[in-house]
């Protein structure tokens, strides 16, 4: 998969007009075909962006090449409309695994190709061997006027019970994300360690309980549904946060048992004292625990026996890849039986093939979430999006009970 974006075509359509964009769009179009294998598809996902799928047998190495021929053949002089263009683009190039559904790998692709186009364009780089380098200095300086100026927005992502006779979606995780005026969308894991770095989460945090908690108060679900917030060791000894999530349950009018905090297991155990004893009297309206990134090892074994939650997390999203050894699944297969015998639920996360599906049943898994259920999307749709969210989870788990 590629993901293409042409560089500054944002600012260079205002001048050029409609009419003569939409040709060089066209022009774009064939010449990226001319140099594609004849059976790739193409499509304009936006104004300035191009995904490419097109199978290959070569791996990276073949992909790589391919997206040089497509950047060197969009890079000659373009003639449209009386105009001599010159285009450069950033590539973000992913490859796909088997049973890995395309939109995850084309979401690797646009983030890949973000980082591109944030570092200045005109270049390629690949999912596999890239990794996110520090934001630079002017999206560094944009950060801090995000909120205010409302370029933040918050998606859900679903979860599902993996109960046969009752499986429907119980739970959603909040996630932030960030639409820059300047830069367009810049992916999570670039500029969340950079809001914790300038010291700017606690104002975030706040912000997401506000916004997102009268969707509790107001959405009517046939059955009432829970979000979890998930909150790294540095939010937790924020001076009044807990304080004012459990004000804010209570102005709302919110059922404590409908919000649930998800920290890391090393965060948890370093954060013990004060999950302890401010979280408590969170705990006591109802409020839920989980336990993320739960691992077979001595450091969740002990927050296990330290905090009591109600639920813990698995990131399963290696589980079945060609890269890693049987040794995952052991492990992962274990900390499910950790929990389940300590009485606690287990949420196995980043589930995108019916395999890992099927094998995360196997362990006695009782809730799943990944791309194989659904992307996040936009906090606003839940109204209208949370019945087809449950009747995608009832097929799911039917269909994989019939398989």
């Amino acid at each position: 998969m590629l993901a293409v974006r042409l560089d500054r075509f944002a600012h260079a359509r205002l001048p050029l007009g409609p009419a003569i964009s939409d040709k060089l769009r066209a022009r774009i179009l064939e010449r990226a075909r001319a140099v594609l294998p004849a059976d790739a598809l193409l499509q304009w996902p936006g104004e300035a962006d191009l995904a490419i799928a097109t199978p290959l047998h070569g791996g990276e190495p073949e992909a790589l090449r391919l997206a040089r021929a497509v950047a060197d053949t969009l890079a000659r002089p373009v003639a449209v409309g009386g105009f001599e263009l010159f285009l450069s683009c950033s590539i973000g190039v992913a490859l796909g695994e088997p049973g890995c559904p395309a939109e995850r790998c084309l979401q690797r692709a646009v983030d890949t190709m973000l980082g591109v186009a944030r570092r200045g364009g005109d270049a390629i780089a690949s999912a596999g061997s890239v990794a996110a380098p520090p934001l630079p200095a002017a999206m560094l300086a944009a950060l801090p006027q995000a909120l205010e100026r409302g370029e933040f927005a918050i998606n859900l992502q679903p979860r599902a019970r993996l109960d046969a006779d009752a499986a429907s979606v119980d739970s959603y995780t909040v996630r932030l994300r960030w639409q820059s005026a300047a830069f367009g969308r810049v992916a999570p894991q670039d500029f969340l360690p950079a809001l914790e770095a300038l010291g700017l989460m606690g104002d975030v945090a706040r912000w997401i309980l506000n916004d997102a908690l009268p969707l509790l108060a107001a959405a009517s679900f046939p059955v009432p549904v829970q979000f979890h917030f998930p909150a790294p060791g540095a939010q937790l000894h924020r001076e009044h946060l807990i304080e004012e999530l459990g004000a804010a349950i209570g102005r709302l009018g919110v059922q404590g048992a409908r919000v649930c905090i998800e920290v890391p297991c090393p965060d948890a155990v370093r954060a013990s004292d004060l999950l302890g004893a401010r979280f408590e009297v969170l705990r006591r309206a109802g409020v839920q625990l989980a336990l993320g990134d739960f691992t077979d090892t001595e450091i969740c074994r002990d927050a296990l026996g330290l905090l009591r939650p109600d639920l813990v997390t698995l990131d399963a999203r290696q589980l079945g890849s060609p890269a890693q050894g049987p040794e995952v699944a052991a492990g992962l297969r274990a900390a499910c039986a950790l929990a389940r015998d300590a009485g606690y639920g287990a949420c196995a996360k980043g589930i995108e093939t019916r395999p890992q599906l099927d094998e995360v049943r196997r362990w006695g898994c009782t809730s799943m979430q990944g791309y194989l259920l659904a992307q996040p999307f936009p906090a606003r749709w839940l109204p209208q999006i949370h019945a087809t969210l449950d009747q995608r989870a009832r097929d799911l788990l039917a269909s994989a009970r019939d398989g």
